[in-house]
């Protein structure tokens, strides 16, 4: 090589080197959060009486790319918190446990008043408007996804 051409091969090792080192660094910045595997979305729960029951709704969205199902609800803010489904049988309306509930991937299960909900049962506070209740749901797969509800008027 000549004198001249070792500087221009120096110049352009520099110049790519340094793009080569800022593209990276572009990539992270862009990106964006991964996905949860569980996403839960307009969670809110009804103002109650302490001693009383409530009911809290969401919707519970399976990201991942196998079925889960959600086996269980907890709080420290109800004695007892259990997944239950409203259903009518020969006119009357009653309520039935859910042990299981189980979401193909990509499903979003939908709780809402007269349907699915998480019934909170002895709420061991008075929850009122803008109070918060604390929530956590456990998936068989040993998933634990925790949230807090607002509290709100139907």
């Amino acid at each position: 090589m000549t004198r001249r051409a070792v500087p221009d091969f120096h110049r352009i090792l520099v110049a790519v080197a340094s793009v080569a080192a800022t593209v990276p660094a572009a990539c992270t910045t862009r990106s964006a959060a991964p996905m949860p595997r569980v996403d839960i979305q307009r969670g809110w729960a009804r103002i109650s009486d302490s001693g009383g029951t409530s009911g809290a709704y969401m919707n519970i969205v399976n990201n991942d790319t196998v079925p889960i199902t959600l086996v269980g609800v907890s709080t420290a803010d109800a004695g007892a918190a259990e997944v239950h489904e409203t259903m009518q049988h020969e006119g009357v309306v009653h309520m039935m446990p859910r042990t299981e509930l189980r979401m193909a991937v990509g499903e979003v299960v939908t709780m809402a008043p007269g349907g699915l909900h998480v019934m909170l049962v002895d709420v061991r506070r008075s929850l009122a408007v803008g109070d918060s209740v604390q929530l956590r749901l456990q998936f068989s797969d040993s998933t634990s996804v925790a949230i807090a509800v607002p509290v709100k008027t139907p």
